[in-house]
């Protein structure tokens, strides 16, 4: 016994096999007497005498798996084994390891990894067996369900690359683990004899029942004889589906000694979760709504489940979890997976990319490089944040785009799935490695070499499309019907049938045989057989009636056009200077009058495009027809300062504007870009030009006008965003204030902006005046500033609490205080409540409220809940601070002064002026505010319409 408790304490601390291999679970053993104390342990049954599942049983377990899933999991599960006990639905029998496969459901989904079955072997073998510490629960597998537990084994061995033996057979597997799972495997690689490093009971390199007799009988009876389990009949999991679930949850969270559930387990548990939400009928899921269903088993990892649930919704995949699926698999047969990354590298992997691609596939790069190397820092904080920031992205794409090929490449071929698994597995890690320059985990110089191995290993390991039939000759070329010609005597013939390893060739009539191989070897080639002479028609076909030529022709035509026009230009260069840097510009020297400046786009790159398709620097000269299709004749920027004999031409210089007001240059004519260039005529045809449109003064840079190509978008309707019509307020009489609203989480919530032209009279009652020869009044001020505090203040407050309550049920010590980011609604929930303080102003107050907000960090705009004493107090909050604003703010700015144009007339004395000048009217400049001057009457009660409006959008 002493053995068996320093054997699971091992387990516990060193090793990350199956909670479910030593759940708390009381078994009882046929063969020992030694057994914890349970009223249905004794319970003995045979199979032959299992009675039928009653609607009364059923109604009793419903209501126990009822409470299970509420939260009482333990409890109740023991619970439901008792009476299944009582009524010979769950019985006790010793049965050999060989006829008992995973259950799918086993730790939710993720089955047993390979590695930990090895390692629980080598522990098993230091420190004994003990037949009554093993506690195995599984179900009988009904024949409907045989073929998908059977295929998913089968896959779980595969992946394994020998690890855990594969089945002879579908009718072998009998039973279904829910609890021993990794022990069981234990067993069955004994039987099997697969490859262990374990040297006491291994030979040859591979498991040895004699050797394990010698070492440990007790064990190499369990193997031979078999162990006792715990097994529950099929008909219940066919009347409860949900009950696999709860039974491999109940194993999992009992016991001291039971291993801890991984990372990636909580992350598929998560996603199982979010879509029951789903299936029920919800659209927005939060965190909130999965907390208490991942958090019952009480992980080790709990502080993490916040940031494993916003790596899960965005990253895992989608509704298959493909992403996710691909990573557990790889982890379970080739890495650590019990291996604890933590809530900082999670918290590192949701950070969002300034890409318009979310980049789910880098990050599922990383937890493979994370869970499969060695060292088990391998990837840190610093790591991701490089992987994912804007100075590698040419990398980072590259590397996706590599891998995804070389995963393209394992599809066509129908590489074999255990195969493609290993090799794409370990290149997701020999290309993070390059991406971080790591030498200790660094293999390969750059992304192609390490793609190139990844091609070589599954070339050599999978034998790509097994030679069984013509597959290799059919992807090396070669086809029924093709004529051949062999290389070394120049023998031709017919192929007439191929399979993997001779090809049937017609030749002159006989059927020849010979070897694929050497069809593969390259000794044959395809033939093309000439056939008689035919004459064909060529007038037709002349090449100065080809489009081709028609092209070229037209470039050179406008070329030389372009030619006899440059010297109209020419003639102002010497008036112009030309800068490069820092920026592109050409200034004027000289004062030039409207329409005098002229320039020619002068360019030797010039192409014919489809209409429209022209870039946007290209200057479309005309149009031109040739062959009935119509083309964009485009000049193009031909500058080349870093070259030998450096191109430059100030036309191509001149900065562009879509402000005509900002423009002193114009392509003329104005149709140039519909005017028709004719091939077939003489007429004289002109390069469009740039002319001045308005006198340039010495000095001044030039700036060519350019018409605006942005498409104005189409008339729509915004579904789910609606307005209220608010009356009363600081709103004069007849004036309403159109607020926009939405639902979130059934509450109602409507939109304050500090520039609403409405929102300012109805807090002010006056409208918002912006203009530079008048006072201000506006509510960009201070206030509004603190009352976005508050709503930032909030989102602190409940995404903190939201981690430490996760620390608190892992028993971990909480966490520091953490600064909320707009993405951390997805933990924390849409809405938060704002702690607003009392106010006073004008002999009005309000007392402290809580305001419900919706969540955001950085949006200048807040949705606050459209309650009337929410309005009313945001409203006196506002006034309250412009009083302190305009108190502070005093004499008008110095900007504002300038704006005014009354800055240089302080500087100057007054001088004096006649009679009629000084009783000419003009308007008084107010002075600063005073307390008297800054109050506001008592504003009438406030009545938010029953009104609902579509609000509509162009």
């Amino acid at each position: 016994m002493l053995a068996v408790l320093v054997l699971m304490t091992h387990i516990d601390r060193c090793r990350a096999t199956s909670r479910s291999d030593a759940s708390q679970s009381a078994c009882a053993c046929m063969y020992s007497r030694r057994l914890p104390s349970k009223p249905w342990t004794t319970h003995l049954c045979d199979r032959s005498f299992q009675m039928a599942l009653t609607t009364e049983l059923a109604t009793k377990v419903e209501k126990l798996l009822v409470a299970a899933s509420g939260g009482s999991l333990v409890r109740s599960m023991e619970q439901v084994y008792g009476l299944l006990a009582e009524h010979g639905l769950l019985y006790q029998q010793k049965v050999v390891s060989s006829f008992i496969g995973v259950h799918p459901s086993n730790r939710d989904g993720c089955g047993v990894s390979a590695k930990h079955v090895h390692e629980l072997l080598a522990d098993l073998v230091h420190l004994g067996w003990s037949p009554a510490e093993f506690r195995g629960l599984c179900v009988e597998v009904s024949e409907k369900e045989r073929s998908r537990v059977f295929a998913w084994n089968q896959e779980l061995a595969h992946n394994s690359e020998g690890q855990v033996p594969p089945w002879a057979s579908e009718l072998q597997l009998k039973f279904a683990t829910l609890a021993g799972s990794h022990t069981n495997q234990v067993l069955r690689c004994f039987l099997a004899k697969t490859p262990s490093q374990c040297a006491e009971v291994a030979e040859n390199g591979r498991l040895s029942l004699t050797a394990l007799q010698t070492a440990d009988p007790d064990f190499h009876r369990a193997c031979v004889e078999g162990a006792t389990w715990r097994i529950v009949s099929h008909q219940v999991p066919e009347r409860f589906p949900n009950f696999c679930q709860l039974a491999q949850a109940a194993a999992n969270a009992t016991g001291h000694v039971a291993r801890q559930e991984s990372e990636l387990q909580l992350c598929r548990k998560i996603h199982q979760e979010v879509a029951l939400q789903m299936s029920r009928g919800k659209t927005n899921v939060n965190y909130v709504d999965i907390k208490d269903a991942v958090l019952r088993t009480k992980p080790r990892s709990a502080s993490t489940v916040p940031a494993l649930f916003v790596f899960t919704l965005r990253y895992s995949g989608g509704q298959t979890a493909h992403l996710l699926q691909e990573t557990e698999k790889f982890v379970r047969a080739h890495g650590f997976q019990s291996r604890m990354l933590g809530s900082d590298i999670f918290e590192a992997l949701n950070t969002e990319m300034k890409s318009r691609d979310p980049g789910a596939l880098i990050r599922h790069m990383m937890l493979h490089f994370a869970y499969g190397a060695e060292d088990a820092r391998a990837l840190t904080v610093s790591d991701v944040k490089k992987l994912l920031s804007v100075g590698i992205a040419s990398k980072r794409d590259e590397a996706t785009r590599v891998f995804e090929d070389c995963k393209a490449l394992c599809s066509t071929h129908a590489v074999n799935v255990a195969v493609s698994l290993k090799a794409l597995g370990y290149l997701q890690m020999n290309l993070i490695a390059v991406l971080l320059d790591k030498k200790k985990y660094k293999k390969h110089e750059n992304i192609q070499k390490a793609a190139q191995q990844c091609v070589e290993e599954i070339n050599q390991a999978a034998q790509l499309r097994q030679h069984k039939d013509a597959s290799r000759l059919i992807s090396a070329g070669y086809e029924v019907g093709m004529h051949v010609l062999r290389k070394s005597d120049s023998s031709t013939g017919n192929i007439k049938g191929m399979t993997a390893s001779e090809v049937t060739l017609d030749v002159e009539g006989h059927d020849v045989k010979v070897s694929a191989e050497s069809f593969l070897k390259g000794e044959w080639r395809q033939v093309n057989l000439k056939g008689e002479s035919v004459a064909v028609e060529f007038v037709g076909s002349l090449p100065v009636n080809s489009v081709d030529f028609q092209i070229a022709q037209c470039k050179a035509r406008i070329l030389d056009r372009m030619t006899a026009q440059e010297a109209t230009g020419a003639a102002h260069y010497g008036n112009l200077e030309l800068y490069l840097k820092p920026s592109k510009n050409v200034q004027a020297t000289k004062r030039f009058e409207k329409g005098e400046l002229v320039l020619i786009p002068s360019t030797h790159k010039i192409d014919l495009k489809r209409p429209g398709s022209a870039s946007s620097g290209a200057v479309v000269a005309g149009l031109v027809d040739i062959e009935g299709e119509t083309y964009e004749i485009a000049l193009s920027n031909c500058l080349q300062p870093q070259a030998s004999k450096p191109v430059l031409h100030p036309f191509w210089c001149i900065r562009t504007s879509t402000v005509p007001a900002e423009c002193n240059l114009e392509l003329f004519p104005r149709n140039h870009t519909s005017k028709k260039f004719k091939m077939d005529s003489d007429a004289v045809w002109n390069i469009p030009m740039a002319k001045s449109t308005k006198v340039i003064n010495e000095g001044d840079s030039l700036v060519l006008w350019k018409p605006s190509t942005t498409p104005r978008p189409d008339f729509q309707v915004r579904q789910g965003m609606w307005a209220r019509l608010a009356v009363g307020g600081m709103l004069k009489d007849g004036s309403k204030w159109l607020v926009k609203t939405k639902e979130v989480d059934n509450m109602l919530f409507a939109q304050i902006d500090k520039w609403d032209p409405k929102f300012v009279p109805f807090v002010t009652g006056k409208a918002v005046q912006l203009r530079k020869e008048k006072d201000p009044h506006h509510l960009s001020i201070p206030a509004f500033g603190d009352f976005l505090e508050f709503r930032r203040q909030a989102c602190d407050r409940l995404y903190n609490a939201m981690i430490k309550e996760a620390a608190l049920v892992a028993g971990d010590a909480a966490p520091e205080e953490k600064t909320a980011r707009e993405e951390d609604l997805y933990v924390a929930g849409r809405v938060v409540r704002m702690r607003c303080p009392a106010i006073a102003c004008n002999g009005e107050s309000m007392e402290a409220r809580e305001i419900a907000a919706v969540w955001s960090v950085r949006d200048p705009v807040i949705w606050i809940e459209l309650l009337e004493e929410n309005l009313q107090y945001l409203a006196l909050f506002m006034r309250r601070g412009l009083v302190d604003y305009l108190a502070d703010e005093g004499a008008p700015s110095r900007r504002r002064l300038k704006l005014r144009g009354e800055a240089e007339k302080q500087m100057v004395k007054k001088a004096k002026k006649s009679p009629k000048k000084k009783s000419r009217r003009s308007r008084k400049r107010k002075a600063a505010a005073s307390q008297e001057d800054i109050t506001f009457t008592p504003p009438p009660p406030l009545l938010i319409l029953d009104l609902v409006l579509y609000r509509c959008s162009s």
